[in-house]
């Protein structure tokens, strides 16, 4: 009687992992559920390419890896057709959803002085921040084995075409060299102009979550922050935009 209970759980325990799977309709095509038994043969790294999942798929911000930890939190694992773990998903083992912690860093007051800086781009040439007031600045904080900076590239490409001709800038900062950047740009579209080995204005800024994306008035004004991925980023710094140009 005892074998039989046990096997008629270890059966309902993996029909609840298929169910769980089956439920994640999020999950790329092409990525499957690690089994207990593949978790224990597969090298589990998460590198910033891993995309983070609640159970009920938004997308979290590198910064809730510390959920791994958690032991009120089950990590499931997905691996592309070559064992290489690419999502991964947080399932509470409570009926509470998973909460995403809001960090010190984004929180700011509007209409506090953003701090100056000056920063060179990928030709030499330097930026000097208070030097262009009287333009709204829109600054991205990124680096190029961040996934969700990848991903969002296009929409801020979108953006820049948006307001091409407007007094609006578009400068990225990184903590990448300057050939690293390079290289990325040989397979990736980048319209912001681009601040390479830009660690101390990542550190005067305060900076952990990546992508980070800022909106400074035309008074050298921090108006708008935005911490992580988000699918309607355009849409989110456009408007800000917008009511900054018909003031």
């Amino acid at each position: 009687m005892y074998i039989l209970k046990t096997v008629l759980f270890l059966f309902a325990l993996v029909q609840i992992n298929v169910c769980v799977a089956q439920g994640h309709g999020f999950i790329p095509n092409g990525q499957h559920l690690l089994s207990d038994e593949e978790i224990k043969t597969t090298q589990i790294v998460i590198t910033p390419e891993v995309r983070l999942f609640s159970e009920r798929g938004e997308l979290l911000p590198m910064s809730q890896m510390e959920l791994m930890t958690n032991s009120d939190y089950t990590p499931l694992f997905y691996a592309d057709d070559k064992g290489k773990v690419r999502s991964v998903v947080f399932r509470k083992k409570s009926n509470a959803p998973v909460l995403i912690q809001k960090k010190t860093e984004a929180h700011f007051e509007a209409g506090v002085k953003a701090l100056d800086f000056i920063v060179s781009d990928l030709e030499g040439n330097t930026t000097k921040l208070s030097e262009l007031r009287g333009k709204v600045v829109v600054l991205n904080f990124w680096f190029t084995k961040c996934g969700p900076c990848v991903m969002e590239m296009p929409e801020l490409n979108n953006l820049v075409e948006e307001f091409k001709g407007k007094d609006v800038e578009f400068l990225s900062i990184t903590f990448d060299k300057v050939e690293l950047v390079e290289q990325f740009l040989e397979t990736h579209e980048f319209k912001y102009g681009i601040a390479p080995n830009a660690n101390d204005v990542i550190t005067m800024y305060g900076v952990q979550s990546y992508p980070t994306n800022i909106v400074i008035n035309q008074k050298g004004e921090i108006v708008l922050k935005e911490l992580g991925y988000r699918t309607n980023i355009k849409s989110v710094l456009s408007q800000s935009i917008k009511s900054l140009l018909d003031q």
